[in-house]
């Protein structure tokens, strides 16, 4: 049997076990509250594990780590995918890799405009080698010795 979750996806009742794209569109409705955007698309969501009896792992990372809304977008991540079928949700924060924003999806980098700066498909040009300066010719009695 299944119900009707809160971002319109449909998800199993407590004897079905949940999947992964499940908990991701859970996620989904999860906003950081000084970007106003969802943190799968701003890309703080690193991986997610169902495991039986629908407890689900979550790895994820946020902006930064002295992050003021870190609390809030914790409970909200617990909040959701239990609303949504999770038996118990466990939420581990990493600092490896650290956020940036070209780990953003394409679409909201697009959206907020920044594809260019930090856009993944784009190789970067190599720095030129610096070489030194030549050496000034010599000048004087020693330089007309030594041509």
């Amino acid at each position: 049997m299944l119900f009707v979750g809160q971002c319109g996806v449909q998800y199993p009742t407590m004897n079905e076990q949940l999947t992964v794209d499940q908990c991701y569109a859970s996620l989904r409705n999860v906003i950081d509250p000084e970007l106003y955007q969802n943190i799968v698309d701003l890309g703080l969501v690193y991986g997610v594990e169902v495991r039986d009896a629908n407890r689900v792992a979550v790895t994820m990372t946020l902006t930064t780590p002295h992050c003021p809304m870190g609390p809030q977008i914790l409970a909200d991540v617990d909040k959701f995918l239990r609303a949504d079928g999770a038996s118990t949700v466990d939420v581990q924060i990493v600092w490896q890799p650290m956020w940036t924003p070209a780990m953003m999806s394409a679409d909201l980098k697009r959206e907020l405009g920044i594809e260019e700066e930090y856009g993944v498909d784009e190789e970067l040009e190599p720095e030129p080698e610096w070489a030194p300066p030549p050496m000034p010719k010599k000048k004087g009695l020693l330089g007309w010795l030594f041509k």
